[in-house]
């Protein structure tokens, strides 16, 4: 199973960096298709934000599409151990708290890749590895988490 990070939901409706936008909309397309991933509420959360503080949308247009992206996966949210789990991460100064939280979700949901842009691309954590989707092995290593494009 592969989740999205925040960043990816925000590059696929961003007209100003059309080659990123094309790249994450064709993930997201493929993995909605193929039943093979979920976003996790946290990133549905970061998305609406960040699409209303860069401008992208208003908030109305921002909770539509965080809905319609609700719609087209399964959602999956931090629980208790997630929390946990991102507490020791971030106390070991290995990722700021969100970004652990948000690679803790995945893990405990049964994510074995995230695709983001922001973490490490290559990294392992919590047994998810990094993806960063416009790095020139990304295609190769999603085909191995059963993605592809």
């Amino acid at each position: 199973m592969i989740t999205f990070d925040a960043n990816i939901l925000f590059h696929a409706g961003d007209e100003r960096a059309r080659d990123k936008r094309q790249r994450s909309a064709e993930l997201l397309r493929a993995a909605a298709s193929q039943n093979n991933a979920f976003l996790t509420l946290q990133a549905l959360g970061e998305f609406a934000l960040a699409a209303v503080r860069k401008g992208l949308l208003n908030r109305v247009e921002a909770a539509r599409v965080a809905r319609d992206w609700s719609g087209a996966f399964e959602i999956r949210s931090a629980d208790a151990s997630a929390f946990e789990t991102a507490l020791e991460w971030w106390a070991d100064e290995r990722l700021s708290y969100w970004d652990a939280l948000f690679v803790a979700t995945a893990s405990k949901a049964g994510a074995t890749a995230c695709v983001s842009e922001d973490l490490h691309d290559g990294a392992t954590i919590g047994g998810v590895e990094v993806i960063n989707p416009f790095s020139t092995s990304a295609a190769g290593r999603l085909a191995v988490h059963g993605l592809k494009v």
